[in-house]
């Protein structure tokens, strides 16, 4: 999903969504008070570019607030939602927390990828099956996301978590999209990965690689014809507002993952290395949580706010999967072969 969500802010929560992420609300509050004069002990911050609503930032505050309370007030966290400290731009808070100045971030995967290619491999087009396997590698102590991870070491980050995220479905203001040939023409907005452009490319759209901080404007103004995100990135972000269809392709996804600075990782205590680790790990199972629910309730709640809704068939389905058997070719050689396989080998037991 897109982590870069700018300075939309969701604010009509409805129903069965509120009381969801209503629990959560009080942490983000709570983290945000210390905005002010550095309380004692240890005091670091964490950012995420989503809106308050988003559940990366609901996943993120939990984080801050365990750490408070398990460590009985001596860590504290700011919280920093909305990509306040860097304008909205994603890929300017990894630099940040590659430089100390965050010392831990919730980012995508697919951003990630501009430093270590192979981030991308869990984004490759209808890898995933369902969300089922989606969060059993999230879960799992992958031996591939593990090797990504020491890569990440190079460029000073370390990654503590890592979260399931909704599949990415396609918005559109044109037409519905039912086949693959409808796809032929639409513009369409991907995030800054050549990944996400070649797929469009081998369905006959035309990328356009864009900032999320001016897909919305760019909606209402009819620049672009559509995007791909998660639910909960188009609801909280109320897409529905500038786009009249959505097609449930479950095409691809970027998992979240919870990043720090290595050299202030480094640095800490073996013992709360430890606790915040512990916390880190505890934190996908609430993601996974938020995300199940939250899938089914948002993909009825676009459609109650006037989004058509269309899913592909099985048929459709199998002609999109040929359509972009050229990318798999193209990243098996980025990623390498034994890497790739390496990771389905992993998939089939979930």
């Amino acid at each position: 999903m897109d982590s870069c969500c700018g300075n939309r802010t969701g604010d009509g929560w409805h129903g069965s969504i509120r009381a969801m992420a209503f629990r959560f609300i009080p942490a983000v509050s709570l983290l945000c008070s210390y905005c002010g004069s550095p309380p004692s002990g240890l005091h670091f911050k964490i950012s995420v570019v989503n809106p308050p609503a988003d559940i990366v930032t609901i996943g993120a505050a939990y984080i801050g607030k365990q750490i408070e309370e398990k460590s009985h007030g001596r860590m504290k966290a700011e919280l920093f939602s909305s990509g306040v400290l860097s304008g909205g731009k994603g890929e300017a808070e990894i630099e940040m927390c590659q430089q100390g100045s965050i010392e831990m971030h919730v980012t995508s995967t697919a951003y990630l990828a501009n430093l270590v290619p192979r981030t991308s491999i869990v984004s490759l087009p209808f890898l995933f099956r369902d969300l089922g396997q989606v969060v059993g590698i999230a879960r799992s102590k992958s031996p591939v996301l593990d090797t990504i991870n020491k890569e990440l070491h190079s460029k000073n980050l370390h990654v503590i978590a890592w979260w399931p995220r909704g599949f990415r479905q396609l918005t559109n203001s044109k037409h519905r999209v039912k086949s693959l040939n409808d796809m032929r023409g639409l513009k369409l907005r991907v995030m800054n990965n050549p990944l996400y452009a070649d797929n469009m490319i081998a369905m006959s759209a035309n990328p356009v690689p864009m900032s999320w901080g001016q897909v919305y404007n760019s909606l209402q103004l009819k620049i672009i014809d559509g995007q791909e995100n998660a639910e909960d990135v188009i609801y909280v972000s109320k897409l529905y507002e500038a786009q009249d269809y959505m097609t449930v392709w479950d095409y691809s996804v970027d998992l979240e993952v919870v990043i720090v600075n290595l050299d202030w990782w480094q640095g800490l205590e073996a013992s709360d290395r430890e606790l915040i680790q512990k916390i880190a790990d505890a934190s996908v199972t609430e993601e996974e949580s938020l995300l199940l629910k939250n899938t089914i309730a948002l993909r009825k709640q676009l459609g109650t706010e006037g989004m058509k809704i269309d899913y592909l068939s099985p048929e459709a389905k199998a002609e999109f999967r040929q359509s972009v058997r050229v990318v798999w070719d193209k990243y098996e050689k980025i990623f390498g072969k034994e890497f790739l396989d390496a990771f389905l080998d992993e998939m089939k037991k979930y």
